[in-house]
């Protein structure tokens, strides 16, 4: 009887046991575990780096929407295969908005989705930097639709009223006939910036048109030698100094000298200094440091100093410098001071420099869409009759109100850091914590992601961490 009673009670507590477990048990643990830290990424075999640039990407908000709004628009069966419909579920995971209730999470689809594209991950070591570039560009690709040629002997399709083409006027073929009006991207690319340089020779003043260069992320090397701690500052700052360029063909020389370009004799070549600044920021700004560093004997090395990053980042000084209004007009195109000219002289690794604030080319030159990845050469307009609102005036002086002192503001979202030397290592990621329902733009607690393992850190653990890619958001 005894037996009978004591089986029983162990019936029963088995049974309330089990209610327990299925009412509050795991259900509990699981959501306060999924309100603070998010999945891990499987590494499919040294996919270490593929895994760091995902939870790089989970945390750029702009990201997400622009990948969320291009496949909204698109057919469900059209956008099953594509890499953007394979990354958009990635981060979703990455970022709790889904049913998923593992701790980590394979990122396979995305892996098929790269091999489709003709580009597979080898069992060797791959660089997290390279990989973002393949997924920007690839992605880019595929959210820009451009319309297809259509056949001279497909009269139905070329008489079609819903063709649009551009106007005469604007733009023809050789053949004399239109071309189809090119689509008008409603969401930008979120790393899609642009960089602008001009050459002007040291002699005669004579300036090339400006170039215009697309970029995906900013890569900043590193000093030769450095004694101490640097910061991001000093690395922006090099980055946009101007350099001196020697042996270039100078027209205006030649012109001086009494050469015409038709005679078919050689131009004088001249030494020139050429400017790079930033013209248009993006949304969500890549920074990658350059780390390796090649010897004398030829071998790579890699460069451990650590670079102090803030969590806001102004950029407005490296988009627009104080340019006084009596110059603008002498210097045309770039604008600025006479320091970019006569600027302090100092030596780098044998290069002679010459220091100066960047220009906010984007303002000065009323920049326009017609560029591409390789960059090509435009003439702008008259900086003095452009009418967009700015004026080639100081933004960062005192007279300006405080509201637009701090145009182009950043916020840390995510940190990749690589683990070894050059030959051999492992990528991880710092990364901010998937958003909790409180009305806040980013959540201000950090993750650490090496693949499977995800944990709690502070924000010092992330600013004392050695930076190989930074990842911004503006806001």
């Amino acid at each position: 009887m005894l037996e009978k009673q004591l089986a029983l009670l162990t019936t029963a507590a088995a049974a309330l046991a089990a209610g327990i477990y299925v009412f509050w048990g795991p259900g509990t643990n699981r959501r306060q575990r999924r309100k603070d830290v998010c999945p891990g990424l499987e590494n499919l075999g040294n996919s270490c780096f593929l895994n760091s640039v995902l939870q790089a990407l989970a945390p750029c908000s702009y990201v997400v929407d622009w990948l969320t709004t291009f496949l909204d628009k698109q057919d469900n069966d059209a956008s099953n295969d594509c890499l953007a419909n394979t990354i958009i579920k990635t981060l979703q995971v990455l970022n709790n908005k889904t049913d998923y209730e593992g701790s980590t999470y394979s990122p396979v689809d995305v892996i098929r989705a790269l091999r489709a594209r003709h580009w597979v991950i080898s069992p060797d070591e791959q660089d997290a930097h390279e990989l973002f570039n393949v997924l920007t560009q690839t992605l880019d690709e595929e959210t820009t639709k451009y319309p297809s040629v259509i056949s001279l002997f497909d009269l139905s399709s070329l008489q079609s009223p819903v063709n649009k083409y551009q106007p005469v006027a604007e733009a023809v073929t050789r053949s004399k006939g239109l071309l189809p009006v090119l689509p008008h991207k409603e969401m930008e690319h979120p790393f899609r910036g642009l960089l602008a340089s001009q050459l002007q020779c040291v002699d005669c003043g004579y300036k090339f048109p400006v170039r215009y260069d697309l970029f995906d992320s900013l890569s900043l090397s590193l000093p030769n030698s450095m004694w101490g701690v640097t910061n991001l500052d000093s690395l922006l700052k090099h980055f946009v100094t101007a350099e001196t360029v020697s042996n270039v063909e100078c027209p205006g020389c030649a012109k001086v000298d009494g050469i015409e370009i038709s005679d078919g004799r050689p131009l004088p070549r001249k030494t020139f200094r050429k400017r790079l600044t930033i013209g248009k920021l993006p949304q969500c700004l890549c920074i990658h440091i350059k780390r390796t560093q090649w010897l004398n004997n030829g071998l790579p090395m890699k460069r451990f100093e650590h670079i102090s990053f803030p969590e806001v980042l102004h950029m407005d000084e490296y988009v627009y410098s104080a340019a006084d209004k009596s110059l603008t007009a002498r210097h045309g195109l770039l604008g600025g001071k006479e320091q970019f000219f006569l600027g302090h002289t100092h030596s780098d690794s044998g290069m002679k420099r010459t220091t100066s604030g960047p220009v906010n080319l984007l303002r000065a030159l009323n920049y326009d869409n017609r560029t591409t990845m390789t960059g090509i050469f435009l003439q702008p307009p008259n900086p003095l009759t452009v009418s967009n609102g700015h004026s080639d005036v100081n933004h960062n002086g005192p007279e300006l109100p405080k509201y637009l002192q701090s145009e182009y503001t950043y916020k840390l979202t995510a940190a990749i850091q690589h683990l070894g030397d050059v030959f051999s290592g492992h990528f991880v990621t710092y990364r901010r914590s998937p958003l909790v329902p409180s009305g806040d733009a980013y959540s201000d607690r950090w993750l650490y992601a090496s693949d499977t393992t995800v944990k709690k850190v502070s924000l010092h653990d992330v600013l004392s961490m050695e930076a190989y890619m930074l990842f911004y958001e503006r806001v």
